[in-house]
This record gives structure tokens, C-alpha cells and sequence, in this order.
């Protein structure tokens, strides 16, 4: 398993663009919660699904929206989530309000 991190990080220091996507689709995967893909882009899927396993061994916890290390209240990704949605929905509330209004950015009091 070592030569293989070590072999991952030379890939990414050199600039490899599959190490580099493969990073980024684990990266992706990870905050959407597809626990499957996440398992199957790691450098060693086995383990992976076995420490997920010792913790969260129910068939539900494979599509679960959060982890064991914080649970389903605190887990970093879903709250970022809520608030990425939390600030579309006022984003597109302050857009009608701006069309609304006329559409100028700068107004006269």
C-alpha cells in the first residue's frame, strides 16, 4: 500500500492529469456521498469498504448523506451543502427583487 501513495503523490507532483482526476473525482464523490464510487476510486477499494464496514455495516449506510467520524448533524460536507443551498434560493430571491426594481445597479434615493 505504501509504494502505491507513494507512486499516487510522484503522479500528482509530476503533473499527471489522470492522477490528478482521479483526485478530483474522489474528491467529488466524496461530497455527493456516493460511497460506491468513492470506495472503487481508492487505491485500495477493499480495505476501504471493510473500515466502512466495521463502523457502519447496515446496507443503509452505503447511501447514507454522512459518515461515522461525525454523524448525520455535524458532517462538513452536508452543512456545506445546506448552506451552498441556503444562498442559491436568497440568490434567486435578490434576483427577481433587482428585475423587479428595473434591473440598475445604481439608483437614485
Amino acid at each position: 500500500m505504501a509504494y502505491k501513495i507513494a507512486a499516487h503523490a510522484a503522479d500528482l507532483a509530476k503533473g499527471h492529469p489522470g492522477a490528478q482526476a482521479r483526485d478530483n473525482a474522489l474528491s467529488k464523490a466524496r461530497f455527493e456521498f456516493r460511497w460506491a464510487d468513492q470506495f472503487n476510486l481508492g487505491l485500495d477499494p477493499d480495505t476501504a469498504r471493510e473500515f466502512h464496514d466495521e463502523t457502519l455495516p447496515q446496507e443503509g449506510a452505503k447511501v447514507a448523506h454522512f459518515c461515522s467520524m461525525c454523524g448525520p448533524h455535524f458532517c462538513s460536507m452536508k452543512i456545506t451543502q445546506d448552506v451552498r443551498d441556503y444562498v442559491e434560493k436568497g440568490m434567486k430571491e435578490k434576483s427577481v427583487e433587482f428585475v423587479k426594481k428595473g434591473g440598475e445597479l445604481y439608483t437614485k434615493t
